[in-house]
């Protein structure tokens, strides 16, 4: 009875493959970690963005709603007076200063933002900004 020898059957990877799919690996990994780290940061920069659209909408709102009512716009002190900014842009969202009618400083988790607001005009309502 022949025997087969266990060596000669054998199937693997070499240990030039192993090397070259590490090396791949150690590259895929050193441009993968520095964006993920700016992650966060990016994303807190875009959670005030849309705090600041969520601003225009409501001020746009409230401008419309002024100029469409029976004393319609006379200042931007009608605007302000009506409208609610400080409430509702969500748990992580909170006012260090303001809102005002000139602006204010908003916090996002941990860190705040500056923010201003340019006056209503009878033809546009006012804008917030970063």
């Amino acid at each position: 009875m022949k025997t087969q020898n266990p060596l000669s059957n054998q199937e693997g990877f070499t240990l030039v493959e192993i090397i070259a799919v590490l090396i791949i690996l150690g590259i895929l990994a050193a441009v993968a970690v520095p964006r993920y780290i700016d992650l966060e940061a990016s994303a807190k920069e875009r959670a005030i963005d849309a705090a600041v659209a969520e601003l225009n909408g409501r001020e746009s709102l409230v401008w419309a709603d002024v100029k469409i009512s029976g004393t319609g716009f006379t200042n931007d002190a009608s605007v302000t007076g009506d409208a609610d900014y400080s409430t509702d842009l969500g748990t992580d969202y909170t006012w260090a200063s303001g809102p005002d009618a000139t602006g204010g400083t908003i916090t996002f988790k941990g860190k705040s933002y500056a923010l201003t607001r340019s006056a209503s005009t009878n033809t546009k309502p006012g804008v917030w900004t970063r």
